[in-house]
């Protein structure tokens, strides 16, 4: 297999980066990710895994609503992206994943979590490229507080 040309590794890497950025924004506004998967792909995270499209759709689907209901919100974003071909029409990619939550019904409290993504993503058939793997490693978590003012100082 000849070398990519390094146009063809920095369109690579802006595929897979819109592909997390989409990802990501439809997580953050609940919105469905099912299409972003392969039919068979795999999720995996520190609670365990979820195989299939439909599930993992639904998965992030409840999550969002059962967030919403309680006062959470969260932003995430996908950061130092890395891909290289693995196969014909495969790719390994990695990433760092930053990911905010705030309880608002819990005075603004919330975390922070960092971790390392490393997804395999298909070139399918309708030229889009989807999730095949989707791998999340926690690296560091926070716990995050909101300030506390303090009461004026007697001047």
């Amino acid at each position: 297999m000849p070398s990519p040309s390094s146009s063809e590794l920095r369109d690579l890497r802006m595929a897979m980066s819109d592909l997390l950025s989409e990802f990501t924004s439809r997580v953050d506004c609940g919105e469905t990710v099912g299409e972003l998967f392969h039919e068979d792909a795999i999720l995996r995270t520190p609670r365990g895994e979820v195989h299939g499209r439909d599930a993992i759709a639904n998965l992030f689907s409840t999550s969002f609503e059962s967030r919403r209901t309680s006062g959470h919100f969260s932003r995430h974003s996908s950061l130092d992206v890395r891909a290289r071909a693995v196969g014909s029409g495969r790719f390994e990619v990695r990433s760092m994943l930053v990911a905010f939550a705030i309880n608002e019904a819990a005075s603004g409290a919330g975390s922070l979590l960092i971790g390392d993504q490393i997804d395999v993503v298909e070139l399918c058939a309708d030229g889009a490229y989807r999730f095949a793997v989707r791998q999340l490693t926690p690296a560091l978590e926070f716990s995050l507080l909101p300030v506390r003012k303090s009461p004026a100082q007697p001047g």
